[in-house]
């Protein structure tokens, strides 16, 4: 499985509908976060990776676990269903206010962290290039060689 599809399908929805929730325009889940988006950003990825199911698959995956796990505050059926999209005044205050208030949103994030230090540590990827390696599954063990003197 394509890991660097997986990882940017995953982060894609946020990566769009975040801006607009901090600048005001949103409540952070409703541009991107919709089985309508999902479903054109697809086919865009199969048309432009010329059918390549590796990557598209992967990807599509990252983007429906996404929603999963942003339960039950996902519009699922937008544009066709009107949702209540809620503006905050602060939204940058309200997101630290919700993440240390909210054990729900919390105990995810620290979730979240943890499993991303525990592939860190479990694949010894202390630089940035082991890390653009392993995303991009290039990164074997197999091919590190000891030369002993």
């Amino acid at each position: 499985m394509n890991r660097l599809a997986l990882v940017i399908g995953s982060l894609l929805t946020d990566i769009i509908d975040k801006p607009i929730y901090l600048l005001g325009l949103g409540n952070g889940r409703l541009i991107s976060h919709n089985l309508f988006f999902i479903s054109l950003l697809f086919l865009a990825v199969v048309l432009i990776s010329k059918r390549n199911y590796k990557i598209s698959i992967p990807f599509l995956i990252g983007m429906g676990l996404h929603l999963i796990l942003d339960l039950p505050d996902v519009p699922w059926f937008f544009p066709f269903i009107a949702y209540e999209s809620v503006t905050v005044e602060e939204p940058i205050l309200h997101w630290f206010r919700v993440l240390f208030t909210n054990p729900l949103v919390s105990t995810t994030e620290l979730l979240g962290i943890s499993f991303c230090i525990i592939i860190l540590i479990n694949n010894k990827l202390y630089h940035l290039n082991d890390i653009i390696y392993y995303l991009k599954g290039y990164f074997e063990d197999s091919k590190v060689e000891i030369i002993e003197y």
